[in-house]
């Protein structure tokens, strides 16, 4: 596996042991049932430049994306979002603390399902810093 792929797994892993729902697909998010509900959203990495350490240090983003029905639907996620917060934050270094560095998070972004109006969708975006040898990828 990759240092993505174990991250990745690590985060799913972090909030299921919170009691909270990831599902692997986005139409879980617009769906008239199954929520709250999570989707982790893998997205871009970019190297820093450090040169001469021994190790290629990387910024890992994704996004936590949430579901949920309410009567105030761009809050109705809220409480989803919290305890997956608290959950990622209790460990910045997600139990890697052999590679991972830090993890911050970066933007919320809420909006409203327009084919379920009751649905809020809240966009959580997170940055993970981690470090690899330069000679693995």
């Amino acid at each position: 596996m990759t240092q993505t792929e174990i991250i990745a797994a690590r985060i799913e892993a972090i909030l299921a042991a919170a009691g909270l729902t990831v599902r692997d697909d986005t139409d879980s998010l617009y769906g008239f049932e199954n929520k709250p509900c999570i989707v982790i959203d893998i997205g871009d990495e970019l190297a820093d430049n450090v040169f001469g350490q021994g190790f290629i240090y990387w910024n890992l983003n994704f996004d936590l994306l949430i579901g949920a029905d309410g009567e105030n639907p761009k809050l109705a996620p809220e409480p989803t979002r919290k305890a997956a917060h608290e959950a990622l934050y209790a460990d910045r270094q997600l139990g890697l603390s052999d590679f991972v560095v830090d993890l911050n998070v970066k933007q919320i972004q809420r909006a409203i399902d327009v084919e379920n109006p009751a649905a809020g969708i809240t966009r959580v975006a997170y940055q993970i810093k981690y470090r690899v040898q330069e000679s693995t990828a």
